[in-house]
């Protein structure tokens, strides 16, 4: 027979019946062997019934000291041995002891079968060894002579020495922590002062029977002294194992930790077999469990039981419990008794916790367990919200940390996580004396995609970019997006060269990019700096892989250009001119020039347009395609219009105090238009200056205006809103549709100079322009036409009905004071000699 098999024939309960029946056996035999040598004192007979009712009583009024699944009992069961010893004969002190307390047990308690035998077997043994210890001993049995005295309590003490040997041979076999010198003491100190007052009590039944009024008193109180003391314990134990629970579960900081906590203690607390516990939770309810393994009946039942708690307080479901409906959960869940108490968060009720099957036989589950459990699930409660609040804030955290260390947009390192991780490859390199490659790569024509397509597509293709880029390169290679369209690589030297880590990067951008079904082609241009030659930090590597990519960027062939200090020259004008453009807006260095504008029909001019330049008091003078760009990129676009803006509606003051009344255009760029704020600054300005808001007109370029909409339908009304004139400048080269105008405030269009150089030597363009023109009216839009170079042009856009004409034809951009003596050269001339 294999070993686990005869572990499992020979477990605890089989060895406590087989002790049970071997103690019972034996106590009997020996009873039966030597009846005969036992003659009771011949005062009176006590009948086995009598002692029935006697210990069935001393039973009854005991108390019970229960350690994990086991329980000690201490009773008043002395009295009926007592005076069975002194007026029973030992056959009826023996039926009336077994039959008296077996009866509680079974009928009170509903002890399982196994607990009852093994008790038959405790009394058996109790009462025989008293009879032969109390017969044996050569003293009197006159229940008036002192020796009897002794012998009794030697007696009851031996009974109550092989009670206390079979019940801890068995609680040992459970598996129970035995504290054998206290159990011990306890039981010989119990047994001796109950013997003494059973003896107390025959001696003075037999001397004077109306004394055993007073003595019952004094009795009657000794048992609730018992009782209070039992009670006391308990509450002490119960109290202690709450302190440790609170201690437990305040400790425990995770969510998952505060649950494994929270059932173990339970059961300890409640000294219960089983606990589980129901927490609402979005999506899915989170349900754990301690013994038993769970079934969907036991999901069911504990679901049922989570609204029973619903109320916030405890449900308690005893053995004994008549409720149909708890006997049928406690039936579910296979249990005995079960008690529940909420969890609860916030003052709702968000879960039940719950335990079964009391270890012990001889109680259930009571209303103060209720109520201390109760207790209990209020501390969890707390130490749960506690952990979720601290798991919730580590969430936080980590999120800011991560935020803080990676590009929204694309989820890659940023531009602060990219230096700490090319630091730490520095600092290997430098140990291994090894080379880092540093790659910086710029989008190619990404701006055009933004203007055109709009921000939402420019951020779907930075995504896109960002996805194969992760794909293409090598798994050592550190990314990130620096901010806008620039990326930036790292890769250790050993594994790869400059040029095979420019091809890698470019292999990104073999095939075109899919934006909503749009394909977009494009390239990117790759500087590399390579450490320790090009510099030892991050910052410097970076800098002088900008300024390769630019060099790149120049280039016509591959693209990719690795750092080279002789090419670093246009990458310190750049950086000079980002850093002196400030200066130059607060010191006047940017003036503005004005190119004039006149009707088509007469040639009066009545207007001009404004043209930013800036003589660079190093480079000298510095086109506005280098230095409005790198004022869009260095933020410095704001204060940049309003310079203009002021300029301009001073030169208006100007013209006006001189008698002229001239209008003025101010270009816009997309930066501008997604300025909310932009309308009132605007509006301060004209107030400042005392400008009439309908001699200035603002251009913007139809890309501009795709861009984001919204936001610049926004701008725009709030400009047309202060009475201010609309434009369209470049119109013909964007997407829009003069359909679309109709949703705009404009009040022109600028048709773009590629329409008007061929227009007298090209019919279709001719027709184009024609069109343009006639649907503009239609919508109440004036015309202009820009890049106007000689007089048959001039005459043929008049002749199609255009409003206005500009170019070089009429005038190139003149500084203030040349624009003022042209105008008063052109008015002496006459207007009409154009």
């Amino acid at each position: 027979m294999a070993t686990s098999q005869v572990r499992q024939r020979w477990g605890p309960a089989t060895k406590t019946v087989g002790l049970a029946a071997a103690v019972s056996t034996l106590a009997l035999a020996a009873l039966w062997s030597r009846l005969r040598w036992f003659t009771p004192i011949d005062h009176f007979r006590v009948a086995w019934w009598a002692l029935a009712v006697g210990f069935a009583l001393g039973e009854f009024i005991g108390f019970h000291l229960e350690i994990r699944r086991e329980a000690i009992s201490f009773t008043l069961t002395e009295l009926p041995l007592t005076v069975g010893l002194f007026f029973a004969s030992p056959s009826a002190l023996v039926v009336g002891h077994v039959i008296g307390s077996t009866a509680v047990l079974v009928l009170r308690e509903h002890q399982p079968l196994r607990k009852v035998v093994l008790n038959v077997g405790a009394f058996l043994a109790e009462s025989t060894l008293a009879i032969f210890v109390f017969y044996s001993l050569p003293f009197s049995r006159d229940v008036h002579q002192p020796t009897a005295w002794l012998a009794a309590i030697a007696a009851l003490a031996a009974g109550a020495v092989a009670v206390f040997v079979t019940v801890a041979t068995a609680m040992h076999w459970h598996g129970a922590p035995l504290r054998l010198v206290q159990m011990f003491v306890t039981g010989i100190v119990t047994s001796v002062t109950n013997t003494s007052l059973a003896i107390v009590a025959v001696v003075t039944a037999v001397s004077n029977p109306m004394a055993l009024i007073p003595l019952g008193i004094v009795a009657a109180v000794v048992i609730v002294a018992y009782r209070s003391h039992s009670s006391l314990n308990q509450r002490h134990a119960s109290l202690r194992l709450l302190y440790d629970f609170v201690q437990m579960v305040s400790g425990s900081r995770r969510p998952d930790d505060v649950l494994d906590s929270m059932l173990h203690e339970a059961r300890r607390l409640l000294r219960a077999d089983g606990a589980a516990l129901l927490i609402d939770a979005p999506g899915d309810a989170i349900a754990r469990w301690q013994r038993p393994t769970p079934t969907d009946a036991h999901r069911a039942a504990l679901a049922e039981i989570r609204l029973l708690v619903k109320t916030g307080h405890s449900v308690v479901m005893r053995r004994s419990t008549k409720d149909v409906h708890h006997r049928a959960l406690l039936a579910a869940i296979g249990a005995k008794d079960c008690v529940a108490a909420p969890l609860v968060e916030e003052n709702v009720v968000i879960g039940v916790i719950a335990v079964f099957d009391r270890e012990t036989d001889v109680s259930t589950f009571t209303a103060d367990d209720g109520r201390l459990f109760e207790t209990l699930a209020k501390h969890a409660s707390v130490a749960l919200e506690n952990g979720r609040l601290i798991e919730r804030l580590h969430e936080h955290a980590r999120q800011r940390d991560y935020v803080a260390r990676h590009d929204a947009l694309t989820g890659l390192a940023n531009r602060a996580d990219f230096h700490e991780q090319l630091l730490r490859s520095i600092s290997s390199a430098e140990h291994t004396s090894g080379r880092v490659l540093v790659a910086l790569l710029d989008l190619d024509h990404f701006k055009e995609v933004n203007d055109t397509l709009g921000h939402h597509h420019g951020d779907l293709l930075i995504r896109e970019v960002a996805r194969r880029l992760r794909e293409t390169l090598p798994p050592e290679t550190g990314l990130a997006r620096l901010g806008g369209d620039e990326f930036a690589v790292f890769a250790p030297a050993l594994t790869i060269d400059p040029a095979h880590l420019g091809r890698i990067i470019h292999r990104a951008f073999t095939e075109p990019f899919l934006l909503d079904d749009l394909a977009i082609e494009i390239g990117a241009s790759v500087g590399i700096a390579i450490y320790p030659e090009h510099g030892s930090d991050p910052s410097t590597l970076l800098r002088q892989a900008d300024v390769a990519m630019y060099e790149a960027k120049a280039s016509s062939s591959d693209r990719i250009a690795v750092y080279a200090p002789t090419r670093d020259v246009n990458t310190v004008r750049r950086l000079s001119l980002a850093n002196d453009l400030r200066r130059a807006i607060d010191s006047g260095e940017l003036t503005l020039h004005f190119q004039p504008k006149a009707n088509a029909r007469d040639g009066v001019v009545h207007s001009v347009e404004a043209l930013v330049r800036w003589r660079h008091p190093i480079y000298g003078m510095v086109p506005p395609d280098e230095f409005v760009p790198l004022a869009e990129r260095t933020g410095l676009i704001q204060p940049f219009t309003q310079h203009i803006i002021r300029q301009g509606l001073a030169a208006i003051r100007d013209w006006s105090d001189d008698g002229r009344d001239m209008g003025i255009s101010i270009n816009l760029s997309m930066r501008n238009l997604l300025d909310a704020n932009l309308p009132t600054r605007v509006a301060r300005s004209l107030v400042a200056m005392r400008v009439d808001p309908a001699r200035v007109t603002f251009e913007v370029t139809e890309t501009t205006m795709m861009a984001e909409p919204a936001k610049v339908l926004r701008t725009l009304h709030g400009l047309a809103d202060l009475g201010s004139r609309l434009s369209i400048d470049d119109f013909g080269t964007g997407h829009s549709s003069l359909a679309y105008l109709q949703k705009l405030p404009v009040h022109e269009v600028k048709i773009d100079k590629s329409f008007i150089l061929p227009l007298t030597s090209t019919a279709t363009t001719r027709s184009i322009v024609h069109s343009v023109i006639l649907l503009a009216h239609s919508l109440n839009l004036s015309v202009v036409a820009e890049g106007v170079e000689d007089q048959p042009t001039w005459d043929l856009l008049a002749e199609l009905g255009c409003d206005d004409i500009q170019g070089y034809h009429l005038c190139r951009p003149l500084a203030p004071d040349d624009l003022n003596a042209w105008l008063a050269n052109r008015s002496l001339a006459g207007a009409l000699h154009h």
